[in-house]
Order: structure tokens, then sequence, then C-alpha cells
């Protein structure tokens, strides 16, 4: 289900919508869900991500600190041109956060809230995207 559902090609919401479910379910479940390799993790993060950009809603603004924590966890195994493409739609995120995008965008501290959480990714996948480079310049 999660390959079909996060396929980098098909342009829908499934992905960013089926990693906050999953991702809200999955520490309260009985049931883990051993079964989704870490990759499989990742590539609902990044899908989620991409998907993101095309939803403007609460619902959308419900997920994302969930999403914000799911993808530092599985964040570790990201490339650097994963890393590259997200450290940008963050940043393209945080500056157009605020009161011209609409009815539909949470109370201002939410907001605030979430731009926070987003800076903080931002940072985290920064780091790691330092890390690549120094790596490439050990002997």
């Amino acid at each position: 289900m999660i390959p079909e559902y996060c396929n980098p090609k098909s342009r829908t919401q499934h992905a960013f919508y089926l990693a906050g479910i999953l991702l809200r379910i999955v520490p309260k479940s009985v049931t883990s869900l051993d079964s989704v390799t870490e990759q499989q993790w990742w590539d609902v993060m990044r899908s989620a991500w991409n998907d993101y950009f095309d939803i403007y809603n609460t619902q959308c603004f419900e997920l994302l600190p969930v999403l914000v924590e799911g993808t530092k966890k599985y964040m570790r195994i990201a490339s650097k041109p994963d890393l590259e493409q997200l450290i940008g739609m963050w940043i393209e995120m945080r500056m157009g956060m605020g009161p011209e995008m609409g009815p539909e965008m949470p109370g201002l501290e939410e907001g605030e809230a979430i731009a926070t959480a987003v800076k903080g990714l931002t940072t985290v996948a920064s780091n790691m995207l330092e890390r690549f480079d120094q790596q490439l310049l050990v002997p």
C-alpha cells in the first residue's frame, strides 16, 4: 500500500494524509508496522512534503507537527539531493506562511508554532547536509 500511494511520479495528496495518519496511530497502536522498512518510511515522509504544497486546509495544519517529528526520525537515511530539495521547500514554506495565505490558515499562535517546527527541521537537515559535505573533504 505504501509504495502505491507514495509514488513520487503520482501527484496525489495520498502521501501527505497517509503519513499523517500512520504517524499518529503507530505510537498508540498495539500492532506495529514493523513490515514497513525505514526506506519506505522515508519515501512516505519525502512524498508527504512534496504533496504539502498542493494542500492548504485545516487538516493539513493539524498533521504538520506529527509530520515534522516523523521526518526528523527517518531523515537520517536521506540522500544529499533529498535534503537539498526539502530544505528549499521548507524555506519557501516558511517564507509563505502569513496572513495572506487565506482563511484556512491556523491562528497566529498555531502558525508560529508550525513555522518554528519547520525552522527546526530545516536546521536539522542543514546540519546533515554539512556532514555530507565534510565527509567529501576527508581523505
